[in-house]
């Protein structure tokens, strides 16, 4: 995702600037976007005409979920450098993440122009015209905390007992973490083909998020106790999203998500007391999206298990603050032992013996 991002200028400017520069890059390469975004913030100070550092502050703004100021450091890099390919494509990711389909089509497309057959362009751009030309035919269920999008007007009945769902997830889990979220959170209603087509998920997987809620609704209505874990379950992930940004380990934004499930986390660890199998939580911080469904089933067993275990012995609110710390840039093993008072890998070694 990074390879060619941060470049130095062509023509170097002041040393300090440079030297910032080369370890921004560092930074971003081992996951540090905290330090990251300083050393670029300064080195753009220093050598405001190199688009490159307006870029590095950029991805590890992105990174730290600090999407507003990710996007006027890719805007900057844009306006110093039109021809900066890699910094339309992150900012045209980063508006399609927040659902703004056309401003992310309108960014590839004139990127497209200025660098005509580029190929990371071409498969997004034709998913989100695919996108934007399904959901002009949608309909849609507001709320105070969300908006659900949905195809057939027969289908509003459902809509409607979606979003009753998600507000009633909304307080339930703010009452238990103590976050409310104020920005509405977009849900998007989704036969299942239509589901399969936009998100490219393995046939496992029953809903998605990616900065809206996505989910296949086809007998939904029958199983109201599905519905409830699954959209409780995504609000969740926006819950995590929006606290931590995307530095988040995945068996922790997974784990939590199950714990607060309706049902809590029972039925995800019952999987591991039928299986051998003990993943290493260090193996999971990565999605769970390309294992297969019985490797899903024990990654979200152990990830639920993990996090149940936090939250017993430190409570809620230690996990809060914990994803507040990889918002601001701490590195995820000193932010663990500061907050859960116990190094990760103690803990790790703990739950794997579990």
């Amino acid at each position: 995702m990074l390879a060619g991002a941060v470049t130095t200028s062509e023509a170097r400017g002041p040393e300090d600037a440079v030297a910032l520069a080369r370890s921004g890059t560092t930074a971003i390469e081992n996951q540090r976007f905290g330090e990251a975004l300083k050393a670029f913030t300064r080195a753009a100070s220093l050598q405001p005409g190199d688009a490159s550092h307006c870029f590095g502050a950029g991805v590890a703004a992105f990174m730290l979920g600090q999407s507003d100021v990710a996007q006027v450091r890719f805007e900057c890099a844009l306006a110093l450098k039109p021809t900066y390919l890699q910094a339309s494509v992150w900012l045209g990711d980063l508006h399609y993440r927040a659902g703004r389909l056309q401003e992310a089509i309108a960014i590839y497309e004139a990127a497209g122009q200025r660098s005509p057959g580029a190929r990371e362009l071409q498969e997004p751009l034709a998913l989100w015209r695919q996108e934007l030309d399904l959901q002009s035919r949608f309909h849609e269920v507001r709320t105070d905390h969300f908006t659900v999008l949905f195809e057939a007007a027969t289908d509003e009945p459902l809509a409607r007992a979606a979003v009753a769902r998600l507000e009633a997830a909304y307080w339930r889990v703010g009452n238990t973490l103590g976050v409310y979220p104020t920005h509405p959170i977009t849900v998007v209603l989704y036969t299942r083909e239509q589901f399969s087509d936009i998100t490219k998920l393995a046939a496992w997987s029953v809903a998605a998020y990616d900065g809206r809620i996505r989910v296949p609704l086809s007998g939904a209505l029958a199983q109201p106790e599905e519905l409830d874990r699954v959209l409780s379950h995504e609000f969740v992930h926006a819950v995590v999203a929006r606290l931590g940004g995307r530095t988040v380990p995945a068996w922790m934004n997974e784990g939590l998500a199950t714990v607060l499930e309706p049902a809590g986390p029972g039925d995800a660890e019952a999987t591991l007391e039928r299986s051998d199998a003990r993943p290493a939580l260090s193996n999971l911080h990565r999605g769970f999206v390309d294992l297969s469904r019985r490797d899903a089933e024990v990654a979200y067993g152990s990830a639920a298990r993990a996090v149940r275990r936090l939250i017993e012995q430190r409570g809620a609110p230690a996990v809060v603050a914990l994803l507040e710390d990889l918002a601001r840039g701490a590195e995820f093993a000193s932010a663990f032992e500061q907050r859960i008072a116990m190094r990760y890998e103690d803990f790790a070694a703990v739950v794997a013996r579990d």
